[in-house]
């Protein structure tokens, strides 16, 4: 099923797919505080529930925190249409660069792009993981 296009002025954008494996919460979430990797971060200037997940092709960021952490978006040359592993999907054009990410006095970067992603304030994919060679260290879950 095509992700519906957005409109910027008359411009029509190419697509490009990305995929994320986060499940959005049914009924209050998951109750298994090991079923995912998350914590809190300071992102940009406020903490913030970030999700690090090994399945996603791109990190996003929320609209409710966007707007709280007063994120500056610029537009990208393709649209990202976005699908999760229930089949909903997401297109976002919109991307905030160099967010900074602090945690134990550690600055990282990442490009966040926005999205209707609820129940957690950032999710770090792939590219974000790749970038800093991260290890999710499973045993420890």
């Amino acid at each position: 099923m095509p992700c519906g296009r957005l409109q910027t002025g008359n411009t029509r954008k190419p697509q490009a797919g990305v995929r994320f494996y986060y499940l959005e919460a049914e009924d209050g979430g998951h109750s298994d505080p090991h079923a995912v990797v998350s914590g809190t971060f300071i992102v940009i200037a406020l903490p913030s529930i970030v999700l690090f997940d090994a399945g996603a092709t791109h990190s996003f960021i929320n609209p409710t925190t966007a707007t709280r952490l007063t994120c500056t978006f610029e537009e990208l040359e393709a649209q990202l249409c976005v699908t999760t592993p229930i089949g909903s999907m997401h297109q976002t054009d919109l991307v905030a660069q160099n967010c900074t990410i602090n945690t134990r006095g550690r600055l990282f970067f990442a490009d966040l792009a926005l999205l209707g992603i609820y129940g957690y304030d950032v999710i770090l994919g792939m590219d974000w993981l790749t970038k800093y060679q991260a290890m999710i260290d499973c045993k420890w879950l």
